[in-house]
């Protein structure tokens, strides 16, 4: 079964939508893509900031994620999405990307990565968490 990215923003969105955001329930059930730029977004030190609308992934953000991933073998990082960001003493960022495993025959799979960036602009891998929407949800073939 093929798995639209958006259709899993969407799912991924509407679940932040109880981590406290404004995100409108209609936007988050149909991963409906929509123009914020314009739009103010409350940030709030120590919280994350939930991505509105249009999840697509700024100049800055891809540099970030390159530096953090640079030298990691195993599988291969696609993102498609920033889902969020967090203000701590520098910045978190939340992607989902789709993953693929570097061994024969292995199967993509989605997965959102943490991903900080100090304040002098070093940047790490935190975190990978495999994305699970039910029985052979995941597969992307």
């Amino acid at each position: 079964m093929k798995i639209s990215h958006k259709l899993v923003v969407g799912f991924l969105m509407a679940g932040m939508m109880s981590m406290g955001t404004n995100l409108s329930a209609v936007e988050a059930a149909s991963g409906q893509q929509v123009d914020t730029t314009a739009m103010e977004q409350e940030v709030v030190v120590g919280g994350w900031s939930v991505t509105k609308g249009n999840t697509k992934i700024d100049r800055h953000t891809r540099k970030v994620f390159s530096k953090a991933l640079e030298g990691l073998v195993g599988c291969t990082y696609e993102p498609v999405a920033l889902l969020g960001k967090q203000v701590v003493a520098g910045t978190n960022y939340c992607l989902l990307c789709r993953l693929t495993p570097v061994v024969p025959n292995a199967e993509t799979h989605w997965g959102l990565v943490y991903i900080y960036e100090d304040l002098q602009g070093h940047a790490e891998l935190k975190d990978v968490q495999d994305v699970v929407l039910g029985k052979d949800a995941t597969k992307l073939n």
